[in-house]
């Protein structure tokens, strides 16, 4: 394949095959998912495709068309000379096979009979002693008879025959759509003025008719075709519409320039006697995110639905690129504001492919590719997700969407009262999924202080930074218990942070530790019991407590095995034999607590990924581990690690590590999209969510479609409820001094005095009252880095007397006060700022604080305040 490509389409009756033409005409063949046969190299970089054949004796075709022929794939070829070649792709030659018109000019447009697969419609530009439309029987040679001409001295547009009778339809001379009825010898015409005379195309149904000029799409009734049903406006000009062979209301649209697919559902009002239609736009990208925004595709120029498969096509992108694309699942939904709501999914109107097993045998095969597809969520699609060659599948639907209803589940929370008071007991008596009744748990350990602190900012992680903050963290070197010889050195951090993020994970500290664990047994969660023991190195208590566990289990060989193997193991002699059997030990270990004690006694060294990659284990109980016993900088790393795949999956876990931040809306988001639990995130952005990330546009609206759904059942109570919990939110008020700077020595506020000094004094008073306390007229502390009081004028000599005067008020930002909020030292802002450029410890020689890791700016971010 080589040069520009025009266009391309699909053979109706050869499913697998397809053209394109531009300067040289080829066709392909799809490949099928044959793991067996031997995979060569495709032409195409975005479809797997068998090279077949070419066409050498047109080129540049003006246009082409696919016949319905069923026996060999057959085409109409164009050229812009005005002569018409029919093409089967073999060596041998028949010039019966050309038509050329008496008067040379442009091709214009071709159309096939369905009804007759010989039968070719031809059309042509203006020629003042001819006829614009021919009709040929490919059967009967070329055509001679003058029945067979139609359009003396008119142009023709477009064409396309009726799908239920012999009938061609033209748009003709850019002002009239005409149909020719050719059932009869004396064919009968009737004519419809209007200027949408290109694009005609017929719907499956056979019922409408569509047509478009520049930007506006007009839709016919061939039933009652004196005047338009409905006319669709667009912002662009339209290239080309199609109807969608296996959905008989979908119309597409490629508009020019644009990288998008418009789809039109023509949808028709529920009334005998009335002929109103409507239509549901929509759009939707054919590219995959990550080409969005990199300018390797720009624009569709061609689009080819296919004749069998349900909604696949397709596409040319920037007239180099060939895509096989189908669309994301469309699922219909009607429901009343009190009965369930019932999901009616479009099915195709083709039965489905040859190859597929009937509808009632068992033996069903599934491409895994069909499989692992997302819902219909999003409107992106990789280039290869799609199996081709498919017919419709509900595999690629959770089944669960068809047995459980959501809708009717939110509402019975809602009557429940569900979110409104998290912290209370009766939260527990609503009916919640164990993952939900988890996150709220989390998300209630870390509220405090009215604010949801997520780990990241309690452990100060600067994700933007690598280089690691080690300051005040104390590392501590563990002792294995009596009996366990490992000769492998456990280290455990300790430090305030990783402390209090300890205690929001859920665990207590080492005196309270008995407690902790005694708790948990009452509460039966005997695993994770014995899990926490062994990770404070207490193997000996994890041992009775799964000993008392079995005797209470109706199975209790698991428990009563691990206990034993417990309290028989010794590292160094057993932890090589172990390692081996871990792999294959933990595909049978069906509770993942069990699963991290022996992933834990058994690391090499410090490798603790065994441990931290299960995902069984809660992420609060893995995110402690790491807390207790990873270096900043993997500490770091994983934090990073675990935000980006909550992000990417959609757990509201995650919240725990992101708190109250844009990358918790991301989470929200990411939730939201998967499961369509509008209620729950909702409900956690009102209860955790303030300040400036409660107004974020998402949250808003997410908010607005609850309390809709609330009024929409009539629960006017609870929507009241709701409205007062959100005005009760604690609103951010910013004060203009809400930080006073206070003397050493006496205690009293400088900024006040300076601030509230109700005349002004002279120049020389101002400047010494800017450099001492003005209550006690002590010095006030000095600058690290220029030994200079702080409040002396800089570069005085430089100001004039206005600024002089201004004094304190008149200060720039880069002269203000700026001090680490651990260590106490500091300076002006502007020295702070070009020390920190270069340096990320405390400019005092006998400090060690690495002041800037406890920052949550990046490097990058450092800019010039002066």
């Amino acid at each position: 394949m080589s040069g520009n490509i025009h266009g391309i389409s699909w053979f109706p009756n050869f499913p697998d095959k397809f053209v394109s033409w531009g300067q040289e005409i080829n066709l392909y063949e799809v490949r099928s998912n044959n793991k067996d046969e031997i995979v060569q190299k495709s032409r195409l970089p975005y479809i797997p495709v068998n090279y077949l054949s070419n066409e050498t004796r047109y080129q540049y075709a003006r246009c082409v068309a696919a016949s319905y022929h069923s026996d060999q794939p057959i085409i109409a070829v164009g050229l812009a000379d005005g002569k018409i070649g029919i093409c089967n792709f073999r060596d041998t030659y028949d010039s019966s096979w050309e038509y050329t018109p008496r008067q040379q000019r442009m091709c214009t447009c071709l159309a096939w009979n369905e009804l007759d697969a010989n039968i070719l419609a031809i059309g042509h530009d203006k020629h003042r002693s001819d006829s614009c439309i021919t009709i040929w029987d490919i059967e009967r040679g070329v055509p001679k008879e003058t029945a067979n001409f139609f359009g003396l001295s008119e142009s023709s547009n477009s064409l396309c025959w009726d799908h239920n009778h012999r009938v061609l339809i033209a748009g003709m001379s850019q002002k009239l759509i005409k149909l020719f009825d050719l059932r009869q010898s004396n064919a009968t015409c009737q004519s419809i003025q209007t200027k949408n005379v290109h694009g005609l195309s017929v719907a499956p149904n056979g019922n409408y008719l569509c047509s478009y000029v520049d930007s506006v799409i007009m839709l016919w009734d061939l039933r009652a075709i004196e005047r338009p049903l409905r006319q669709i406006q667009s912002s662009r000009n339209h290239m080309q519409i199609a109807w969608c062979p296996t959905r008989t209301s979908l119309l597409s649209s490629l508009q020019r320039d644009s990288p998008y697919i418009t789809l039109y559902d023509i949808r028709s009002v529920d009334n005998e006697s009335s002929r109103e239609v409507y239509h549901v736009k929509r759009q939707i990208s054919p590219f995959p995110a990550k080409y969005q925004h990199s300018g390797k595709f720009s624009a569709v120029n061609w689009l080819s639905w296919h004749p069998r498969d349900f909604e696949r096509m397709l596409l040319l992108a920037d007239a180099l690129n060939i895509l096989d694309f189908r669309l994301p699942a469309s699922l219909h939904t009607a429901y009343s504001n009190r009965s369930k709501l019932p999901l009616l999914m479009q099915r195709p109107l083709y039965a489905p492919a040859p190859a597929a097993a009937p509808c009632g045998s068992n033996d069903v095969t599934t491409s895994p590719t069909t499989t692992t597809l997302p819902s219909s969520c999003s409107t992106h699609s990789s280039l290869t997700d799609y199996h081709v060659g498919s017919s419709l599948s509900f595999d690629f639907l959770e089944r669960e969407l068809f047995e459980e209803d959501l809708l009717e589940e939110t509402r019975q929370r809602a009557l429940q009262d569900y979110g409104m008071k998290p912290d209370n007991k009766r939260f527990a008596d609503v009916h919640l999924s164990r993952y939900l009744r988890n996150v709220w748990v989390t998300l209630n350990n870390v509220f405090c202080e009215e604010r949801l602190t997520g780990l990241k900012a309690t452990l100060g992680i600067n994700l933007g930074h690598t280089t690691e903050a080690s300051c005040r963290i104390e590392s501590q070197v563990l002792q294995w218990p009596d009996g366990i010889n490992n000769s492998n050195k456990l280290i455990c951090y300790r430090s305030e942070q990783r402390d209090l993020a300890l205690q929001l994970c859920g665990w207590c500290f080492e005196h309270e530790l008995d407690r902790f664990i005694e708790e948990l047994y009452a509460n039966k969660e005997f695993s994770r019991a014995a899990m926490i023991c062994v990770f404070h190195l207490k193997v000996l208590a994890a041992c009775n407590i799964l000993s008392q566990a079995a005797d209470k289990m109706r199975d209790p060989s698991m428990y009563r095995i691990t206990a034993i193997a417990l309290s028989s193991f010794n590292a160094d002699r057993c932890s090589s034999t172990w390692r081996n059997q871990r792999s294959t030990a933990n595909m049978q270990i069906q509770d993942p607590h069990l699963r991290a004690i022996f992933s834990f006694l058994t690391m090499e060294k410090d490798n603790f990924d065994a441990v931290l990659k299960e995902e069984g284990v809660s992420l609060a109980d893995r995110v402690a581990f790491a807390c207790k016993y990873l270096s900043e900088t993997k500490l770091t790393d994983y934090i990073k690690q675990r935000i980006q795949r909550a992000i990417e999956f959609g757990d509201l876990n995650g919240l725990l590590l992101t708190g109250e931040s844009l990358d918790g809306i991301n989470i929200l988001q990411a939730y939201m999209d998967a499961s369509f639990d509008v209620q729950t995130v909702a409900l956690v952005a009102i209860n955790y969510f303030r300040n400036e990330h409660f107004m974020d546009n998402r949250i808003q609206y997410w908010i607005a479609s609850y309390l809709d759904y609330l009024n929409s059942w009539g629960l006017w109570e609870k929507r009241a409820e709701l409205d007062i919990k959100i005005e009760n939110i604690p609103k951010s008020s910013r004060s203009s001094r809400t930080v006073y700077l206070s003397c050493n020595f006496c205690g009293k506020s400088v900024t006040n005095a300076l601030l509230d000094e109700p005349r002004p004094r002279s120049t020389s008073t101002s400047t010494n009252r800017l450099s001492s306390c003005p209550s006690c007229r002590k010095p006030l502390p000095r600058c690290s880095l220029c030994v200079m009081h702080m409040g002396t004028m800089m570069n005085a000599g430089e100001s004039n007397s206005t600024d002089l005067q201004s004094g304190w008020q008149m200060k720039p930002f880069s002269k203000w006060f700026s001090w680490c909020q651990t260590c106490r030292h500091g300076g002006h802002t502007e020295h702070i700022m070009q020390w920190f450029k270069q340096n990320s410890e405390c400019p005092v020689s006998s400090c060690n604080c690495r002041c800037f890791d406890m920052d949550g700016t990046k490097l990058n971010a450092l800019r010039d305040i002066s």
